[in-house]
């Protein structure tokens, strides 16, 4: 779609929902706050120098609804570190590569920031999302080919994350069918983000598509690209003879380059609560097998590619055991150059609002592997709700 056509597209929905009259019936309005206060210390030792990083967060989620159709949310993260906080090149990337002249990649600095903060207008029909928001796709758990804009940490996938600046509008197209279309301001406007995504529900799976045009983003420079992207892919999830299954995948065409990108995966769960879960990541731009590239390295570690190899295997088991304590393994694997990066973790629950959690690392490989880096530690981490 051209940009006077994304214009039109967008200018013609803000329109829509202006005529929509959101005027409360009552004179009441929702508030809810809730929100948690999280400590975590965490010690590592990498290539024979141990490290720790210690820091306390608040989080603030404040959600109201102003009548029917109008509502808004807005999240307050506070976030101090102490310890070792200057990150080194050493402590992330193999011998021989480095980040820029300094041998420092990064310095921890206490952050306070909004980690989202949109309204939502609409109606039935039409529903229109403006402010920083959560565009997270896909049915994987790890690796999400078509999450284009805030990729996870593959080492916890299910931790919070940042939103990002966007103008969204919904379209309700039947009771289990919608469509989306974004767009996400980001440097220069030819260099921000389009996207055009459709979700259906059909004979028992959930189906996606999206076609985006964005620039890569380097988490670690925040530097916008001045290539664009064209991605093309989609998601399916459901059950089949008793399983979870899912595959998501894309294609996607910057310059020259042109690369896919799939995952597939299944759980299931036991009798006595135990889950297992199986995903495989394949990526078009990896190699079957190592030495990397330096600029891989330094893509990976920005956060412009997800892994270096072509292929990556996770798997992952959890139990209950008892009503407080949840047990749990997870590994990550590159079976081109044979290294691993396992994670064991404990999580004790002391009362209904009161989480402890114990997780471990442990890279498994030689020099110069995906996961091959020297490192062993872990961290303790304890959250209050409220």
């Amino acid at each position: 779609m051209s940009r006077i056509g994304w214009i039109r597209a967008v200018s013609f929905s803000l329109v829509m929902v202006a005529s929509i009259d959101v005027r409360p019936a009552q004179a009441q309005l929702d508030t809810r706050l809730s929100g948690y206060l999280e400590h975590q210390y965490s010690l590592t030792r990498v290539q024979d120098r141990w490290r720790q990083i210690d820091y306390d967060r608040f989080r603030a989620d404040l959600n109201v609804r102003a009548g029917k159709g109008s509502r808004a949310s807005v999240s307050v993260i506070y976030q101090l570190y102490r310890g070792d906080t200057r990150l080194e090149s050493s402590d992330f990337l193999p011998d021989g590569i480095q980040f820029g002249q300094d041998s420092v990649l990064a310095v921890l600095t206490n952050r306070n920031y909004l980690n989202h903060a949109y309204v939502v207008l609409g109606s039935r029909l039409i529903e229109v999302t403006a402010g920083k928001q959560y565009l997270n796709w896909g049915a994987a758990w790890v690796f999400n080919p078509t999450e284009l804009f805030r990729p996870k940490n593959a080492l916890e996938p299910g931790y919070d994350r940042e939103g990002i600046a966007a103008l969204s509008v919904r379209f309700a197209l039947g009771p289990m069918s919608e469509l989306l279309v974004g767009f996400v301001p980001n440097g220069s406007i030819d260099q921000s983000g389009r996207v055009v995504r459709l979700r259906h529900h059909v004979a028992g799976f959930d189906v996606t598509g999206l076609v985006a045009s964005i620039s890569d983003e380097s988490l670690l420079l925040k530097t916008v690209s001045s290539e664009r992207r064209l991605v093309v892919g989609g998601d399916i999830t459901g059950e089949l003879l008793g399983l979870g299954v899912w595959s998501e995948g894309t294609w996607s065409r910057r310059g020259d380059q042109t690369w896919g990108e799939l995952t597939v995966g299944g759980n299931y769960s036991l009798a006595d609560g135990t889950l297992i879960l199986v995903e495989a990541f394949f990526n078009g731009r990896g190699k079957s097998e190592g030495p990397y590239s330096a600029q891989a390295w330094l893509e990976k570690l920005s956060g412009t590619r997800r892994t270096l190899g072509n292929t990556t295997v996770v798997g992952m088991v959890r139990r209950s055991v008892g009503q407080l304590w949840t047990l749990g393994m997870v590994s990550l694997i590159n079976p081109g150059d044979g290294s691993a990066v396992v994670i064991p973790s404990i999580a004790y629950s002391f009362a209904e609002n009161v989480d402890l959690l114990f997780n471990g690392l442990l890279n498994l490989g030689g020099p110069g592997d995906e996961y091959g880096l020297d490192q062993i530690g872990g961290f303790l981490r304890g959250r209050i709700y409220f």
